[in-house]
């Protein structure tokens, strides 16, 4: 396996040319070369090979086996989402390329405001399989971001976009998370079935003064997970 992506940091190279091997040439249940192996391939030292191999247990490809090694458990990974707002950070860290595609982009009226409505599907992509993660949807003010509707969202970050454009720094959320089942579209996005249940959050984005930013609607497909810490 070669290290052949110069913009990607050496451990999301890794990542990559590991998750690869695993959906073009590994089966689940198969171990995996050892870390030390894995240094000699790399030409890296074994303690980036672990931040790697921790990567790929993270998404579920893998599991380690005390005293054992690595073993593939799965060809299909699991991301952990933390928030939506790192989706693309998180995507480049694991070796994966961020992806939106563009479902619905269109001014509606909201209580006599014009306001843009804008559904994405956000993918993930590596070299050898494309797994969707999200649906976005965000309604935002347009007498507030005027000309917003102008931005092409499928090559430009929204956030990036209302940062640098209109000096606005979106803070703060509160959101809602219910189950839902999946329609038509959201089947189609997620390569799901028709009433799967799926995880969606709703709320509001604020920026530094209170002010709202954008109202939100994220829906998850299954191969997103989450880690939650509650107080008891």
């Amino acid at each position: 396996m070669n290290l052949q992506k110069p913009n990607n940091s050496l451990r999301a190279q890794i990542v990559s040319a590991i998750q690869n091997d695993i959906f073009n040439h590994r089966e689940v249940g198969e171990k995996l070369p050892s870390e030390s192996e894995y240094a000699d391939e790399f030409g890296v030292t074994r303690s980036t090979v672990q931040k790697a191999l921790k990567d790929l247990q993270q998404m579920s490809l893998i599991e380690k086996v005390q005293g054992k090694g690595s073993f593939v458990r799965q060809k299909r990974p699991k991301v952990k989402l933390f928030n939506f707002k790192g989706l693309s950070d998180y995507a480049l860290q694991i070796g994966a390329t961020p992806i939106n595609k563009v479902l619905t982009h269109k001014i509606v009226e909201e209580q006599g405001t014009p306001t843009l409505l804008l559904r994405r599907l956000r993918i993930f992509k590596t070299d050898s399989s494309t797994v969707p993660m999200t649906v976005d949807e965000s309604r935002l003010n347009l007498s507030r971001f005027k000309g917003l509707d102008k931005y092409d969202f499928a090559k430009q970050s929204l956030y990036s976009v209302i940062r640098k454009e209109y000096k606005v720094i979106p803070a703060t959320t509160m959101l809602r998370m219910v189950a839902v089942s999946a329609d038509d579209e959201l089947a189609e996005a997620f390569k799901c079935k028709v009433n799967d249940p799926l995880l969606q959050t709703q709320g509001i984005v604020r920026d530094e003064q209170g002010e709202v930013v954008e109202k939100v609607r994220v829906t998850y497909s299954d191969f997103a997970e989450f880690d939650l810490t509650l107080g008891i």
